[in-house]
């Protein structure tokens, strides 16, 4: 009876075709893409301008907080015709978005069918922000033209595992979406004890594409390493929402395959970056308009900067110049690129970083945990692990901190939520340094880092 309800909900959400589904307006932002891409790097360049002399000129005349922005510069959208021109917006900052979101609104805000989104409280604040109808279609056009070039197509099976599922009621129900044929798995379920019925879900499901973020799928083949389960081929591992530093990659690579492929954007919607089969990130310029800043100064090709974007499609809630707080590089247009977008590389800036217990890695929870406790009493939150036992908590308080009282409610709300797997420290400062590529870690573990290395399998010695 069960497989019959099965195979019943299966033919009722796959009878119309998913295309359809979405909507008239995706299908005609889908074969547009598809077309555009092979546009030459003139005709990509002209349009991108197009959307952005646009955006500027609406945004001027129906969101207030750039009219004053433009009106105190001395700025008219008219005024700009070059990349010179437009650095003389201001940058946008996490902090004015907080300040100023009600004159961020489009004054037809209604009209434009706003979705709400709060992004993950990576910085002070998980920002809450609006995208249009408009955009959301557009981001989902645009990741289906990527998910179409690396070969994956409409309805074939994906795992998706990179957020808590709110409407589950059992952590460990692994529910599918058959509009989409995906297999969801709550994030909260990946534990050692429930690692093989994840295995056996997910192996018997056989994904062409696993859609996750490095730190969860690496702790989840940590689990499976331990409970001795065996690697299976996983065609395409769609890595996004983190960088993918290396020791995530070879571990990845051990068990499932080396079909990674990754995919750059925010939950602001200001920017993507799509990496196709030549290992290049490819800026989405239709989409997007990408600045690489050093100190407001653009960076030569191949040079570390600030990543500050500007999305082209949300009239809604416009973001121009919004500053990413990621770090990265242009690489420019190579010679035999797969397409004439503009090249780029993530250095830093993303990262769920990993702790390592006695029971092996965990992704932490950073800034839900001193909330709880100091909410808007700090500027600013670094974890650091030294050893297998000893966590430091570093905080740069602000004035509403209470510094006789509020040290020991810090350390006993880490304590409670690492299960006094730590012995924690709390360490007031004045400022957080920056790492040597120059952006901020939220949790710094070496520990935990040379735990992957090791747990990699070792490669025989082609000599020996």
């Amino acid at each position: 009876m069960a497989s019959l309800i099965e195979t019943l909900r299966r033919v009722r959400h796959t009878a119309i075709p998913l295309p359809f589904k979405y909507g008239s307006e995706f299908r005609g932002l889908f074969h547009f893409l598809q077309e555009h891409q092979h546009g030459s790097r003139e005709e990509l360049a002209a349009f991108q301008w197009q959307q952005l002399k646009a955006l500027l000129a609406y945004a001027y005349d129906h969101v207030p907080y750039y009219r004053r922005t433009f009106d105190e510069v001395g700025l008219h959208p008219n005024d700009v015709r070059s990349s010179v021109d437009f650095r003389q917006i201001p940058i946008l900052h996490k902090e004015q978005i907080v300040a100023h979101g009600a004159e961020l609104r489009s004054d037809q805000f209604d009209r434009l069918d706003p979705i709400p989104t709060t992004t993950s409280a990576t910085t002070r604040d998980g920002l809450t922000i609006y995208r249009s109808l408009h955009l959301e279609h557009y981001r989902l056009a645009n990741v289906w033209r990527h998910y179409f070039n690396i070969g994956y197509r409409f309805r074939e099976p994906r795992a998706q595992l990179t957020v808590p599922l709110k409407f589950v009621s059992d952590l460990k129900e692994m529910p599918i979406d058959y509009n989409e044929d995906a297999l969801l798995i709550d994030t909260r379920s990946v534990t050692l004890e429930n690692s093989p019925r994840i295995y056996e879900r997910l192996k018997s499901f056989q994904p062409k594409l696993l859609y996750c973020q490095p730190a969860n799928v690496a702790i989840l083949i940590e689990y499976f390493r331990q409970r001795g389960l065996s690697p299976f081929p996983i065609p395409i591992i769609y890595s996004l929402g983190e960088k993918l530093y290396p020791e995530y990659r070879a571990l990845i690579t051990s068990f499932f395959g080396d079909g990674i492929i990754q995919y750059y954007a925010n939950r602001e919607n200001t920017v993507a970056a799509t990496e196709l089969n030549d290992g290049r990130m490819y800026i989405n310029s239709e989409y997007c308009y990408v600045e690489f800043l050093s100190s407001d100064d653009p960076c030569a090709d191949g040079t570390p900067g600030d990543i500050v974007t500007t999305s082209l499609q949300n009239y809604a809630f416009p973001l121009i110049r919004y500053h990413t707080e990621d770090l990265g590089a242009s690489h420019g247009y190579p010679q035999d690129a797969l397409r004439n977008y503009e090249t780029m590389e993530i250095i830093g800036g993303r990262g769920k970083d990993l702790l390592l217990t006695k029971d092996g890695l965990i992704a932490p929870q950073i800034i839900p945990v001193i909330e709880r406790v100091c909410a808007g009493k700090f500027k600013r939150v670094q974890l650091e692990q030294r050893t297998l036992d000893d966590l430091v908590v570093r905080v740069i308080p602000n004035e509403a901190f209470d510094h006789r009282h509020d040290p020991a409610r810090i350390e006993a709300a880490y304590r409670e939520c690492f299960q006094n797997q730590f012995k924690v420290e709390v360490e007031l400062v004045e400022k957080i340094d920056r790492t040597d590529s120059g952006k901020y870690k939220f949790v710094i573990s070496e520990p935990a880092m040379n735990y992957l290395r090791q747990s990699l399998p070792q490669r025989s010695d082609p000599n020996g």
